[in-house]
């Protein structure tokens, strides 16, 4: 015989003499192990993603009548309140557009009190037969004329008056300058943009998340906001509207979050944010090395005086040293946490010590 069948041989023969002295499942020493006892308790699950803060409201400002730019009363920065007066038009047209549509609207009333006064003296004297009917229906019907022109008068009256406040313009929210884009001097067309605000009093948190999380991101989900320009603080809010974000190569789902500005953040800064998809009560919790794998699938062994009872798991959440059972455990059974990966179904068990909760 070869020296290395020898050694072969020699190998078969103590392996065989070593797994006749193994005891059968069940038999032998107890296996020392600690007793954990299962809990329930509250778990949640935040997803981060980090977006970016924009205003929630952000008018252009536009020219409402045209003219020449005489004033400007806002730079790019400041904080503006709303009917703040931005930029001023050269009103001197308007101004006497205005006076000469005021100017009609009395030329017209005379005429109309004078007019009155006619037809009230005609129908006396019709009734008294001194004038004929026909001179009292010629008289009422100018009148009626006269008073649709001055209903015509004073509409223009007041669009005249109109325009001429539209000559200053205003801010139509409070909020901060983001953009200047006339200066004094211009002449500027009905329509032209002239300035950009942005509301910093309330602002929009974007937040991308893939799709994958499409089926659990909801609107009214809670989040909390951090954003670097406020170190330390933390905004709660919740989803106020879900958006598709889809392009090529990127297919992702944006939280919308309105917040109130805490007071110091600013549209433009980037915001990371936590949204809660799982919050589940009563949920029941083990140690993580309690659960073991088995040819049967997850399994933790049950306490039963002396020896345990292997018992399939089903998993759900794991949480830091946790894992949580989603079926096949009740709260308060008592199960093999630290020895338990030297187990099985029916192994005798030393209890070197009770830890109690599983928590």
């Amino acid at each position: 015989m070869t020296p290395w069948r020898a050694m072969v041989s020699r190998a078969a023969v103590m392996g065989a003499l070593v797994l006749c002295a193994l005891p059968a499942a069940g038999a032998g020493r107890p296996v020392p192990v600690t007793v954990v006892t299962a809990v329930t308790e509250v778990i949640e699950r935040w997803e981060p993603a980090v977006g970016e803060l924009e205003p929630v409201t952000a008018p252009t400002v536009a020219a409402e009548v045209g003219g020449r730019i005489v004033g400007v009363e806002a730079e790019v920065g400041d904080r503006v309140d709303a009917g703040q007066v931005l930029a001023r038009i050269d009103a001197e047209d308007y101004r006497l557009a205005a006076a000469a549509a005021g100017a009609e609207v009395q030329r017209l009333e005379a005429l109309v009190r004078a007019r009155r006064l006619q037809v009230r003296r005609l129908r006396s004297l019709a009734r008294d037969k001194s004038a004929s009917q026909s001179d009292l229906d010629d008289a009422q019907a100018e009148l009626d004329a006269l008073r649709a022109q001055l209903v015509g008068a004073r509409v223009k009256r007041q669009q005249a008056e109109r325009d001429l406040r539209r000559t200053r313009v205003t801010s139509p929210i409070a909020g901060r300058v983001y953009e200047r884009r006339v200066s004094v001097g211009d002449y500027v067309k009905q329509g032209s943009p002239l300035f950009s605000i942005t509301q910093v009093d309330r602002l929009r948190a974007r937040l991308p998340y893939p799709e994958s999380l499409g089926s659990v991101l909801r609107r009214g989900l809670p989040v909390r906001l951090e954003s670097p320009m406020a170190p330390g603080r933390t905004v709660q809010a919740r989803v106020s509207d879900l958006r598709p974000r889809i392009r090529p190569g990127n297919r992702a789902i944006e939280a919308l979050v309105d917040v109130p500005n805490p007071g110091d953040w600013e549209p433009g800064a980037s915001v990371t944010g936590h949204v809660r998809i799982l919050h589940r009560e009563d949920a029941v919790v083990v140690p993580e090395r309690a659960v073991v794998r088995r040819p049967a699938g997850e399994v933790v062994y049950v306490i039963e005086g002396e020896r345990v009872r292997q018992q399939v798991v089903r998993l759900g959440l794991r949480l830091p040293g946790r894992v949580e059972i989603r079926s096949g455990l009740e709260p308060g059974t008592r199960i093999a946490a630290d020895g338990a990966g030297f187990l099985t179904d029916g192994a005798a068990v030393e209890i070197r010590s009770d830890g109690g909760d599983a928590s």
